[in-house]
């Protein structure tokens, strides 16, 4: 039985295939297109164990989305990979400005996602 729940934001609609194909085996996958969908999916009371959030959206982009999440204090718990086009992860660590569970730069190799989604679940078994 899958207890998990792993919602994932990203606009383009191969990169959410792929990530439903590769962790729909393991884990509950809501897939969503941008930000303002998954913070609208948030506030109707569904509550994922962990997101993955592209941030390069051309709607509500990542940042938006992530500096919500946070800023609400709603869902500050729920821990964030950051799946990213991004080449220079120090500069985004410092836009973020909150701490993220893992940044994994587009284009990516699954099992590496694989590997951090398992890691991160092992390391935070009381929330994950």
């Amino acid at each position: 039985m899958k207890s998990k729940h792993l919602l994932i934001v990203d606009d383009e609609p191969a990169i959410l295939k792929l990530l439903q194909f590769i962790l729909s085996k393991d884990y509950t996958v809501t897939l969503k297109n941008n930000g303002l969908e998954a913070v609208l999916w948030l506030e109707e009371g569904n509550k994922p164990d962990l997101i993955i959030l592209d941030i390069n959206m051309p709607y509500f982009n990542g940042q938006e989305f992530f500096k919500s999440l946070k800023v609400s204090g709603l869902f500050q718990e729920i821990p964030v990979i950051i799946l990213t086009g991004h080449t220079d992860i120090d500069q985004l660590k410092a836009d973020l400005q909150f701490p993220v569970a893992a940044i994994i730069p587009k284009p990516f190799n699954p099992s590496i996602l694989q590997n951090a989604v398992k890691s991160f679940a092992r390391s935070r078994s009381e929330i994950f």
